[in-house]
């Protein structure tokens, strides 16, 4: 041992130090690797090598932190899903800013369902929905909430309506490649929120 630290100091050289480990932040970057993945490819391209890979991380930290790839899987759509409802918290954000109108609003919806990697990840989600009862509660946790985010701007139905159409708008966009046009969306968001009657 005196030998080596002898040597060491001859050389010049000061001994590496381990960078601290951190369980939590290294389990987060997994997750976020899988969410990504999920909304470039959708959850069935998810495997323990390529999350691995686009997490920076080694192999065998991902079955470390996770029991299964479905585990991994549903962690990374949850991920997936914290994301869009941090999206409407931006959208809902400006509105409480003063621009409570159905322009506004259309504005945002268009610039959302402009961004082809968030529409597939929200494609991928309700796909994976369908198949997956853990997934099905993600889901049906994020329309829970936003619903709840709609409260303050409309009643339960108009918010039920919305949803709705953002849901139809979105498969649409990911089919299409591109979202129905601006007026439309436009239109449409005026008759849910009856701008149309009240301008009457």
């Amino acid at each position: 041992m005196e030998e080596d630290t002898t040597k060491t100091e001859r050389s010049g050289k000061k001994p590496k130090k381990r960078a601290p480990r951190d369980p939590a932040g290294r389990r987060q970057a997994i997750i976020d690797a899988a969410a990504n993945l999920i909304a470039r490819e959708g959850s069935s391209k998810i495997t323990n090598r390529r999350v691995a890979e686009e997490a920076g991380v080694p192999l065998g930290s991902t079955t470390q932190y996770f029991k299964s790839i479905d585990e991994l899987r549903r962690e990374g759509l949850a991920e997936v899903a914290r994301r869009i409802e941090h999206e409407y918290d931006e959208a809902f954000r400006v509105t409480e800013q003063g621009i409570q109108n159905a322009t506004a609003l259309a504005d945002f919806i268009n610039e959302y369902l402009s961004d082809q990697q968030r529409v597939h990840a929200d494609a991928a989600l309700y796909a994976a929905a369908i198949e997956d009862p853990d997934v099905e509660d993600i889901t049906r946790s994020a329309f829970e909430s936003f619903l709840r985010r709609c409260a303050p701007f409309m009643d339960e139905q108009r918010a039920k309506i919305l949803c709705a159409f953002m849901e139809g708008a979105i498969i649409n966009s990911c089919f299409m490649g591109v979202p129905y046009d601006r007026e439309t969306i436009q239109k449409a968001v005026s008759l849910i929120l009856e701008e149309d009657d009240a301008a009457k």
